[in-house]
């Protein structure tokens, strides 16, 4: 009998990303620091050789009050405790080395919209 492939394969560096998201999320949420407060996680790439995962992350309240930076301070103050968690959790020979990016990708869209709706500067 043949082997039929799923329509949902996904590859390991996909699975990983996802899994480190949901660790790295989790744990921004029991480290219970205030810098981070409604801080998400929107996603992570992880690199072809399992190096370095990017996690990035969505601060928009924190950017709304200028605490982008207290945001980014934070983030790398927790690094290696989220690091630790991350590879008790990952079973694998390599486990990644996590850093932290601002996700621009929702501010970009809120921006748009904004134009599109006529309340936005177009000169950003």
């Amino acid at each position: 009998m043949a082997r039929h492939k799923s329509r949902h394969t996904f590859a390991r560096t996909d699975r990983l990303a996802e899994t480190i998201r949901a660790i790295v999320a989790t744990e921004i949420e029991r480290l219970d620091d205030d810098r981070l407060e409604l801080v998400t996680v929107t996603g992570v790439q992880v690199d072809g050789s399992y190096a370095t995962a990017r996690v990035f992350y969505s601060a928009l309240l924190a950017e709304q009050e200028g605490r982008l930076d207290d945001v980014a301070d934070a983030l790398e103050d927790l690094r290696w405790p989220i690091q630790k968690a991350v590879n008790r959790a990952v079973r694998a020979k390599r486990t990644p080395q996590i850093d932290f990016a601002l996700d621009e990708v929702l501010n970009e869209a809120l921006r748009i919209d904004d134009i599109v709706e006529g309340r936005g500067d177009t000169s950003s």
